[in-house]
């Protein structure tokens, strides 16, 4: 009885960190639940609901093998409300477990800044096909960002990324390989898969053999593996200015892990710990100190250029 309930606690576990959902959310974006609603803006950020842009449904090839879906708001195209400057283009990469509606509520920040703003569904989210079994915390989904830059730079000069979870660790995951990126926003990343199990709450109530079946079990229903991680990747980073953002009230991934990241990079990394919002939710606790903060990143960067 002990081998079975041990068996059907670690096969629990590995469904809820394949296929994660965020607060319940489902692949249908026309779906929306109030909890999720309240912290993603209305119509749970599906802006061909809420209308709010004027966007263009795009398709981008990923390298592995299928169409990632997204949306393309071209500032120009609402400059009444967002001015005429020169354009350039910030790609927004959800977390695990969500979608692109989840980045909706930072457009109108981008569009502000001068930015058009590209959203997209990582594989196994959204309206993105899932060929392979689940979540990979990067392995794959690291892939499905560099082919969103790839589109990217055949039509912008000025790139900026913006990463969340997941979405950021995946950003971090290409730095050795990426070029052209004037500079990368990431939000609460984790050093690697394995410490992201390790380090949870969960796992300080587990012994290290139950710890370490789960983590194989994850690995091979999933079938990647953890070469690829966001710690490999910073200790050979090619000098990209970066913002790494880490609540210190993150339950999910500790601030630490930005911390510990930020020692292994040669390059800039500049680091924000605020004391406030849970993972991915620093802007909504506080919009406005989250948009000063960027602003403030980017301006200074491009006035080192200038």
């Amino acid at each position: 009885m002990f081998i079975l309930l041990l068996i059907f606690g670690i096969w629990s576990a590995s469904n809820q960190i394949l296929f994660p959902k965020w607060k319940g959310i489902t692949k249908d974006l026309g779906d929306c639940i109030r909890e999720v609603e309240r912290v993603w803006g209305k119509k749970c950020g599906n802006i061909r609901l809420t209308k709010e842009y004027i966007f263009s449904e795009i398709s981008i090839p990923s390298i592995n093998g299928y169409q990632l879906p997204g949306w393309k708001v071209i500032r120009s195209e609402n400059e009444k409300n967002f001015g005429t400057k020169k354009s350039k283009v910030i790609i927004l990469v959800h977390g695990g477990g969500s979608d692109r509606r989840e980045v909706s509520r930072y457009i109108s920040f981008y569009l502000s800044l001068g930015m058009d703003v590209i959203s997209f569904d990582l594989s196994c989210h959204g309206e993105a096909p899932c060929h392979f079994p689940g979540l990979s915390f990067g392995s794959r989904e690291s892939r499905d960002v560099l082919s969103v830059l790839v589109y990217v730079k055949k039509q912008y000069k000025e790139i900026y990324m913006f990463g969340s979870s997941v979405g950021g660790s995946s950003i971090l995951i290409n730095l050795p390989i990426i070029s052209g990126v004037n500079a990368i926003i990431v939000e609460n990343p984790m050093i690697s898969f394995e410490r992201l199990i390790s380090d949870s709450k969960e796992a300080k109530e587990l012994p290290n053999f139950m710890i370490d079946l789960l983590v194989n079990l994850v690995l091979l229903r999933g079938n990647f593996d953890t070469m690829l991680s966001p710690e490999n990747s910073m200790k050979i980073s090619n000098g990209i200015p970066i913002l790494l953002i880490h609540s210190q009230q993150d339950q999910i991934v500790s601030y630490h892990h930005s911390e510990y990241l930020s020692e292994l990079s040669l390059g800039q990394v500049e680091l924000w710990f605020p004391s406030y919002g849970e993972h991915g939710l620093i802007w909504n606790s506080n919009p406005a100190a989250y948009e000063d903060k960027i602003r403030e990143f980017i301006g200074s960067y491009q006035n080192k250029r200038g």
